[in-house]
């Protein structure tokens, strides 16, 4: 299937569906620039504004990490946050006890994350990370192991900087979810998962599956209308953005079940 420039292709072995030639963008960090988190247009990739939304992202990191707690083993509190943006989610775990770090490629994202809140973020690619083997008792992928070029890879990764143990958890579109909306959008989203591909791969990089379900996020009113809207593809979407925003409803929030999987799996 032809998407823009893109191809998108589907695993005749596995059922995997990616964007052909993932593995060989190496411009990415580009894409993610100041536009990506912020844009007036109608697009569905990226924010449109991702920095006035902290408080969601707060709240949302907040009940992720009650559930990732639940899960964990023994007295150990160091997270990573494996593209991490501003450093939401790191923030709420350091008011929750947590001594936390991440990684971000996108370089006004992870300035942020470091000058303003500081927060200890590397700016890069995580394989070029300076953090020690078997540092880290949790390591988060939070919609972001969709826009990694080699997952397998990156995976591996976690796995050599978790401890014995460690909980590596991942949020992700399901591609055969029951809610069943989402949109083909490379470049950001080079990997499709389903919870049968997603846990074949944990599996072959030496992780067990524990917990699964369908992840619940809060959003504005606008973005939720927005973006539904623009799955179904109706023509209107934008002047029901904009009705919205008239009537100052497009900042309230909205807690709603997302097509996407939340996956928590534990290092062997």
């Amino acid at each position: 299937m032809s998407c823009g420039e893109f191809r998108i292709v589907r695993c005749g072995r596995c059922g995997l569906i990616y964007v052909d030639g993932a593995h060989e963008l190496a411009w990415l960090e580009k894409f993610y620039g100041p536009a990506y988190f912020r844009s007036d247009g109608d697009t569905v990739c990226g924010y449109r504004d991702y920095l006035w939304d902290r408080p969601l992202h707060l709240a949302n990191a907040g009940t992720l990490l009650e559930t990732i707690e639940g899960a964990t083993r023994g007295p150990g509190r160091r997270l990573l946050d494996i593209g991490c943006a501003y450093g939401f989610l790191l923030e709420a775990a350091g008011a929750r006890g947590w001594s936390a770090s991440g990684v971000e490629i996108a370089a006004e994202a992870s300035q942020f994350a470091r000058d303003r809140l500081g927060l200890d973020v590397y700016a890069g690619n995580l394989e070029d990370a300076p953090f020690e083997p078997e540092t880290f008792d949790v390591v988060c992928m939070i919609g972001t192991i969709e826009h990694m070029t080699d997952p397998m890879q990156s995976v591996r990764v976690a796995s050599r900087l978790l401890k014995k143990g460690g909980l590596l958890v991942v949020t992700t579109i399901d591609v055969e979810g029951r809610l069943g909306y989402f949109s083909w959008k490379p470049p950001e989203h080079l990997f499709y998962f389903s919870f049968r591909t997603l846990s074949n791969l944990l599996q072959k990089a030496g992780f067990s599956v524990e917990f699964r379900r369908t992840y619940w996020v809060s959003y504005r009113l606008s973005d939720v209308a927005f973006r539904l809207l623009t799955y179904w593809g109706l023509a209107s979407t934008m002047r029901v953005v904009r009705m919205l925003e008239a009537l100052n409803l497009h900042r309230v929030p909205m807690r709603i079940p997302t097509n996407e999987i939340l996956v928590i799996s534990r290092k062997a």
